[in-house]
């Protein structure tokens, strides 16, 4: 699964995750920054968090 979200290094960043996946990643990055946040590295968390913004906006978008 990881591969499918985090696609190819040559992608910018947030067109990797194909639109029929997103949801999952949201999920997935959600999920992550809690792990970073536990871990100590709230920089990290912050970069998760980001791009679950950027995800959900591109779904809203999407669906219209």
């Amino acid at each position: 699964m990881s591969v499918k979200l985090n696609g190819n290094k040559f992608s910018p960043t947030g067109t990797r995750v194909p639109s029929e996946l997103l949801p999952t990643a949201i999920r997935y990055e959600k999920a992550r920054a809690l792990a970073f946040e536990h871990l100590g590295q709230p920089h990290r968390a912050e970069e998760c968090l980001a791009l679950k913004r950027f995800y959900e906006r591109r779904k809203m978008e999407e669906q219209n």
